[in-house]
């Protein structure tokens, strides 16, 4: 049977909400995708779920430290549509994580332009000629500080 919270507005002040506690090697067996837990050993929240290669595990919640932003720039050619060669791997679907800049211009992610698991990234049309015309800035979804 499951359980449900009565109150529909979390109080302010001397109130708090309470979530499990463990350590890194204990969790809730079977663990399902969502599951939250505070671990003790690591002084972090951590949930259930898979990181981009597919493998399950608990993953820290939010950031800690600093996180590095990086950087690629191309050079357009006029027809070219795939620049290859990007810092990072990103799977279809993970185009919201990048911002992409063809001269000043955002370019709309999963419309201008599309990734399918590699370091490449393919535009739906070819960025116009120019030097260091196209500007990549990614990392944002790191858990991991620098």
């Amino acid at each position: 049977m499951g359980r449900m919270l009565k109150n529909t507005v979390a109080r302010t002040g001397s109130h708090a909400l309470g979530v499990p506690t463990g350590t890194s090697s204990i969790g809730p067996n079977p663990s399902t995708y969502g599951q939250m837990q505070y671990q003790t050993d690591a002084n972090k929240m951590v949930y259930w779920g898979s990181n981009s290669s597919g493998t399950y595990g608990y993953y820290p919640v939010a950031r800690e430290g600093n996180v590095t932003v990086k950087k690629d720039s191309y050079s357009g050619t006029g027809s070219q549509t795939l620049f290859n060669g990007m810092s990072y791997s990103y799977a279809a679907g993970q185009e919201a994580q990048v911002l992409i800049f063809v001269g000043q211009v955002y370019q709309n992610p999963g419309v201008a332009y599309t990734f399918n698991g590699n370091t490449a990234v393919t535009f739906t049309s070819a960025p116009s000629a120019g030097t260091n015309n196209i500007l990549i800035l990614h990392n944002f979804a790191s858990t991991s500080a620098a």
